[in-house]
């Protein structure tokens, strides 16, 4: 469904992703893994038209996503994200907040949006918040807003950027149950993270990005326990053994 050839994005003379290859099926759960500054975000944002790379080809079912191209916008409804901070709009409650897309965007009927919106918020576990303002909510229920508002917008993928890095240890857990909700739906989801014991229960295949490369992808269990490579057995040994 999506598919990276030869993927190249550089800021001014820093080059970030030096040709990135790689296939994620539909239905699969694929998270990408590495230290600080590897160049998961930028591919993630190079996805939806939020970067523009400068060379090799991003496409989504046969579409090429080109931040310069008409399409590019219609690409976007159909790959939605959810970001590390939620970027919820503050003077909206949690359902003006998960219809905002709907109603704007897709220009659909309000009634039905709300009806639609409703649902999503109590498949989170949200039904009692749908009147409370982000600002009310901790930041787990703010992330769970953030997934209802992406599922509104019915996307045939979602992009996880970090989606459990702003949140306090004890409401991790609430959100990647929803996120495991959604994977054994077979949702498309690509999935920057942290969260090594996740990527391993969860994921269809890793992806370790170290320096803009992919180092080693394989199949999640094989990788994550039995890594090839001796910087993907570095970076685990750190993250699953911090000082």
């Amino acid at each position: 469904m999506i598919t990276f050839d030869n993927v190249h994005k550089s800021f001014g003379a820093h080059e970030v992703l030096k040709g990135i290859n790689a296939e994620i099926a539909k239905g699969q759960v694929v998270c990408l893994i590495g230290p600080s500054g590897s160049g998961k975000s930028t591919l993630l944002r190079c996805v939806n038209g939020l970067e523009t790379y400068q060379r090799g080809r991003i496409s989504i079912d046969g579409t090429v996503v080109d931040a310069a191209s008409p399409q590019v916008h219609a690409i976007c409804t159909r790959v939605s994200m959810v970001f590390q901070r939620f970027n919820l709009f503050p003077h909206r409650t949690a359902l003006e907040n998960v219809m905002e897309g709907p109603l704007y965007v897709l220009k659909e009927n309000r009634n039905q949006v709300r009806e639609r919106a409703t649902a999503l918020l109590n498949r989170v576990g949200l039904a009692d918040k749908t009147n409370a303002y982000p600002a009310s909510l901790s930041g787990g229920q703010q992330q769970r807003v953030a997934i209802a508002r992406a599922l509104a917008m019915r996307p045939q993928a979602i992009l996880f950027d970090e989606p459990t890095s702003a949140l306090d240890p004890e409401t991790v857990g609430e959100v990647l149950q929803v996120m495991r909700a959604l994977a054994d739906e077979n949702m498309t989801m690509l999935v920057v993270t942290h969260e090594i014991q996740f990527a391993r229960e969860v994921s269809d295949s890793v992806l370790f990005l170290d320096g803009g490369r992919i180092v080693e992808q394989g199949p999640a269990k094989e990788l994550l326990r039995h890594p090839k490579h001796e910087r993907t057995r570095d970076f685990l040994h750190r993250v699953m053994h911090p000082v």
